[in-house]
């Protein structure tokens, strides 16, 4: 009997129990892992639940995905380090379902985006201001952290980069969902949280999601021009100069990252590449990555040996460089190709680009384009893929947000 209640409402209530299994999902991202996995693994089987698998295939981009994660799978057979080959290959775990089920999801009526939009408020600002809580109590503290790379805590086990990726992405889906809120108490809601979580990502200072934000703004201007709304360009233009200017000025965490950043720039022109300096060490994982690649630049190392190959390099080039500072390269381009060499690469590249050919061009279309954009540049300075927050991140910012521009009419957001 409850198996029969179970398989009716999987069937006839999709649309509710996506935006159910969403939410599960957000939650489960701030504080459990467990919560992540069973909402992904929930949200999967509602997708394909009751659809034919001749409508799976039709989905090139599940497809591409599939191709290169397998062949991450496929380089056991040149993979020394199994235990960390594991551990590669379970992250990749969600790329056999859950884009496929972004595909098959129905087009979600207004209210149940409403829904979702105003249940993620709800929990983005539990979860900032359960950050903002630590700034509280131990403000000198914290702000001392801020000198030698050490942020604020946050949420999703204390990853603050995924976390202030996510917070950036939730100010471009306010802004989307902005034009559907048809009273003003709605609209004035969204406002406030787009100022909130701008602010707070000023405070938390994380160099990736303020990458984020501000290729949004970037975009937006752009946007803006293309259309011929001068004033409003300019006024996107003075509100993201004064936002930078104020913050500098303003915010102890900012001003402290900030001019950690442009020492790290100074030390770099200087010759001095030490990892012990945050973003020098990614330079030099960079550069050690890279001598790997051209050693094996057509199948790679493996994904059970990028860290044993690293480390190897490490010892030959840095020496000095302690264990724990040892890191891979923080690019998903490059890890990519040092586990599959251009084999890998470049069914990845066209997976990564895919997402292009379903954006329309349209005002749509453009929140789809700036979330593609901002997840392609946080690639380029994190290994996004290779960990479980930053594949739910990616892979659900982007389809999610691709998702609802696609099946929204244009009347209503224009």
């Amino acid at each position: 009997m409850q198996s029969s209640k179970t398989v009716y409402f999987l069937s006839k209530n999709k649309a509710t129990f996506a935006v159910v299994t969403a939410l599960m999902m957000v939650l489960g991202f701030l504080c459990g892992r467990a919560i992540l996995s069973l909402g992904m693994f929930l949200f999967c089987l509602n997708a394909i639940w009751d659809t034919s698998p001749r409508k799976w295939f039709r989905d090139t981009y599940w497809l591409w995905g599939l191709a290169w994660t397998g062949l991450y799978l496929i380089s056991w057979f040149w993979s020394e380090d199994i235990p960390y080959y594991l551990e590669r290959i379970q992250v990749k775990l969600p790329f056999l379902l859950f884009p496929l089920a972004f595909g098959l999801m129905p087009a979600l009526p207004e209210k149940h985006l409403k829904v979702f939009t105003y249940g993620l408020l709800v929990l983005m600002l539990g979860g900032c201001a359960y950050s903002l809580s630590f700034l509280f109590r131990n403000y000198e503290e914290v702000l001392r952290g801020y000198s030698y790379s050490k942020v604020l805590p946050t949420p999703a086990y204390k990853d603050h980069i995924r976390f202030s990726i996510f917070t950036a992405w939730t100010i471009f889906w306010y802004f989307f969902m902005y034009r559907k809120m048809l009273t003003k108490t709605g609209k004035a809601i969204l406002i406030g949280a787009i100022l909130f979580f701008s602010l707070y990502l000023h405070v938390l200072a994380v160099k990736s999601g303020l990458l984020v934000l501000y290729s949004f703004a970037f975009l937006y201007f752009i946007y803006l021009l293309l259309k011929k709304r001068w004033r409003v360009a300019m006024a996107i233009a003075l509100i993201a100069g004064t936002a930078f200017y104020v913050s500098l000025k303003k915010v102890p965490s900012f001003k402290a990252k900030f001019y950690y950043v442009v020492f790290s720039f100074n030390e770099y022109r200087a010759g001095n590449v030490a990892s012990n300096v945050s973003d020098l060490g990614r330079l030099l994982s960079y550069d050690l990555g890279w001598k790997i690649f051209k050693e094996h630049p057509l199948a790679g190392v493996g994904a059970g040996d990028v860290r044993l190959e690293m480390k190897e390099k490490y010892e030959q080039y840095s020496p000095e460089t302690r264990p724990e500072e040892r890191i891979v390269p923080h690019n998903q381009f490059l890890e990519v190709a040092l586990v599959g060499g251009i084999l890998t690469l470049i069914p990845f590249f066209i997976w990564v680009i895919a997402p292009l050919k379903t954006i329309r061009k349209s005002r749509n279309g453009f929140y789809g384009l700036a979330t593609w954009f901002a997840l392609l540049a946080s690639m380029q300075v994190e290994p996004m893929l290779e960990v479980q927050f930053g594949v739910f991140v990616y892979l659900f910012c982007l389809l999610w947000m691709i998702k609802h521009t696609e099946t929204t009419p244009e009347t209503s957001v224009a």
